[in-house]
Formats: structure tokens, sequence, C-alpha cells
């Protein structure tokens, strides 16, 4: 029973860590930044602290199977490059609040995968508890006031693809934590995933070379604390957790994003987006209630 609340706290700092990231961004794009060059840049410098850390604390971590470098590189690619691509696509072909709506129902993914592939139990409970976190995300994300105009096919198409990669994230993960260490298995996910994000963007990442050194700090941070820490902590907690109770917690993270908008950058928090709030906190009470 410990070892499971301290999962579900990890996972819950995790997904605050990750919920900071828009705001992050943000500053970075005040200096106009290219969000794909950011993303490529943060998954890289994040892999190469995480490599030079355990390679001076715990080298034995580094050592993974040979045979085992293409489950990395799919993992990487499906869980990090892909998602970041499907993601930004969404954006691009219909509007942010549909986008961010799309990309939260990966728990429903996660739950349908983990029974098919960890034999994980598909339950009442799971169902409702997805249900109820996906309609408090779409209110939090303002789903509502959505331009539906530019809803089209191709844009839902890429949104839940940013919803199934992600739950992917957390299936390949349940996976390699089976066989190796969380640090060990965030640090070749991030790898993998940076260096196909880096063979996409192509000349792309040079100009952010050009970047003021205010920006490259804020890109530092960026990498290390909301990426590299959030995707680490939520590893860890995803090793204690069915992965489909892991995922349904991390949907924090869309409550943490909207809220810090709100402190940070003064954004008017609308009732309905309180509503959305306390519908994904008990959607993820509920699940600990039930499956506890």
């Amino acid at each position: 029973m410990l070892k499971e609340t301290r999962a579900v706290l990890t996972v819950l700092a995790g997904a605050t860590l990750l919920g900071s990231m828009g705001a992050w961004g943000r500053a970075i794009y005040r200096y106009e930044g290219n969000p794909m060059a950011v993303v490529t840049w943060r998954a890289l410098i994040g892999a190469m602290a995480l490599a030079g850390l355990l390679a001076i604390f715990r080298p034995h971590l580094l050592r993974i199977r040979p045979r085992d470098l293409p489950f990395f590189a799919l993992y990487g690619f499906i869980g990090v490059t892909l998602n970041f691509w499907a993601y930004f696509s969404a954006v691009k072909f219909t509007t942010l609040a549909v986008a961010i709506t799309l990309l939260y129902t990966y728990p429903a993914f996660v739950a349908l995968l983990s029974a098919v592939f960890l034999r994980e139990r598909l339950t009442a409970t799971k169902l409702v508890a997805i249900a109820v976190t996906l309609f408090g995300s779409a209110l939090v994300a303002q789903v509502h006031q959505a331009d539906w105009l530019r809803l089209n096919l191709r844009g839902i198409l890429f949104g839940l693809l940013s919803g199934l990669s992600m739950a992917t994230y957390s299936i390949f993960g349940k996976r390699a934590l089976a066989r190796y260490a969380p640090w060990t298995v965030v640090l070749y996910a991030f790898a993998a995933g940076g260096l196909f994000l880096a063979l996409m963007s192509g000349p792309r990442l040079l100009p952010a070379i050009r970047y003021p050194a205010v920006a490259w700090l804020w890109i530092l941070g960026l990498a290390l604390i909301p990426s590299l820490g959030g995707y680490a902590l939520y590893t860890l907690g995803l090793r204690d957790l069915p992965a489909s109770q892991a995922s349904i917690i991390a949907t924090w993270e869309v409550v943490t994003a909207a809220f810090l908008g709100w402190l940070v950058f003064s954004e008017h928090l609308a009732p309905v987006q309180l509503l959305g709030a306390a519908f994904v906190c008990f959607g993820i009470g509920w699940i600990q209630r039930v499956e506890s």
C-alpha cells in the first residue's frame, strides 16, 4: 500500500512538471523559437544530461542488451517523435483546444492496449475514470469554445494519433521496466526520440544556434525540469502502478497547465474550466479509491 501511494504521488509530481511545459515554452517563444526545433533540442539535451549523470554516478545503468536496441528505437520513435509531430500537426489543422482534448484520449488507448498486451483488467471503474477525466480535460481546454469550422478529418486523425502515440509511451515503458531501471528506460527513449526528431528537423535546427544566451537558458531549463524531470517521475511511478491507472492520474497535467497559465500569465480561468478541473480530480480520486 505504501509503495502504491508513493507511486501515485510520483506520477502526480511528474504530471505537475509536465503541465508546466507550456509556461516554459511561452518564455522561449518570446525569442521566436521554432517549436519543432525547441522540442528537438529539449530531447537531445535531456538525453545528454541524463547520460552524463548516469556515467558519473551509476554507469551500470547505461548498459542495455544489443538485441533491445530496435525495441528502444521503436519506443523513442513512436512514444516521443511521432507524438510530438502528430500533436503539432493536429494544432496546425484544427484548434489548440480540440488538439489538447484529442491528445487526452490517451488513457483510453492505454486501457485498451494494456488489456491486450499487458493483461491488465479492463474494469468498469477504469472506463468511468477515463470518461470523467477526458470530459474534465475537454472543459479545461475549453473545447466548447473551439472554432468548429477548423475541425476537419486530418486534424482529428492527427489528434487521435497524438493520443495513441502518447499511450505507447506507457505500454512500451511498462514492458521496458520489467527488464531495466526507470532511468535507463527514460534515457534510451529520449535519446532515440531526440535522434529521430533531429533527422526530421534537419537544417531547421541550425538557426537555434543564434538564439540569445537567455533563450538557451530557458531551453536548458525546459529540457531538464519539465521534460526530463516530468518523464522520469512518471516512469518511476509507472514501475509500481498498472499502466492504465498511471495514465489516468497523469491527466492532472492539463489541470496544472491551466492553473499555471492563471498564476504566471494572469490568464482568465472560466468557471467551466474550474468545473473541468474538478472532474479530472474526481476521476483521479475515483480510480485510487476503487482500485487500491
